[in-house]
């Protein structure tokens, strides 16, 4: 987590069809909710993920196990539905920069094979809508007066008692060429029961899809 300050995270689990945010233990313990700094984020980033959900708010006929235990929201405060102790989500919360949650995805625990097709459309759209969220929040580079970026600087919003670091700058360089006329020769060589067999491959732009697009002719 320090090597790679990720912002965002999820574990996911099976047996209920609900969100969870942190805090996902308090002491003593109680009967409401005793709210992290960023509570407000953390309902929004868990209901992200349930109200894009095909099936997590509909619990007018109540929950996997019983009554409806989050309004009809599909979230709910870890603490005061399940406790855990030294849970990742609130590790994550309390000593990295990273928002982490625990989504269970239905109602088995364990769903059977055939099951899985229902399960990944249910959850499609919601997987999609919440790693969308990381695009959230102010951005920026924090840098000395000499300009230079500076790793590891902490950073405070009046308002909310939870600090984060800055993390290291690393430089990626992308060059965007448009692309010309030309056919490229792509060789490689393909294993068969019948021996070894030498190939390669031709690209060229395909003019009748513009110049994003190819057609690969193969040789042998």
């Amino acid at each position: 987590m320090e090597r790679n300050p990720f912002v965002l995270g999820a574990n996911l689990q099976g047996g209920e069809k609900l969100v969870t945010y942190p805090f996902d233990m308090q002491r003593p313990p109680i009967s409401h909710s005793l709210a992290t700094p960023d509570d407000a984020m953390f309902r929004w980033l868990a209901m992200s993920y349930a109200h894009s959900h095909l099936t997590m708010t509909e619990t007018y006929r109540g929950s996997c196990h019983g009554d409806d235990i989050t309004g009809g929201q599909g979230i709910t405060n870890r603490a005061t539905w399940k406790p855990v102790v030294g849970s990742m989500n609130d590790f994550s919360y309390l000593h990295t920069n990273c928002f982490e949650l625990s989504i269970f995805l239905g109602c088995d625990k364990f769903p059977h094979e055939s099951e899985l097709p229902l399960e990944w459309e249910n959850n499609r759209e919601a997987l999609l809508s919440f790693i969308e969220q990381v695009h959230r929040g102010i951005k920026g580079i924090v840098r000395d007066i000499e300009g230079n970026p500076l790793p590891n600087a902490t950073i405070s919003v009046e308002g909310i008692r939870h600090d984060v670091k800055t993390g290291k700058l690393i430089y990626i360089v992308f060059q965007i060429m448009k692309i010309q006329s030309f056919v490229y020769t792509l060789p490689y060589t393909r294993r068969t029961p019948a021996g070894t067999k030498k190939l390669q491959r031709l690209l060229s732009p395909d003019q009748r899809y513009g110049s994003h697009q190819h057609c690969a002719k193969r040789g042998i």
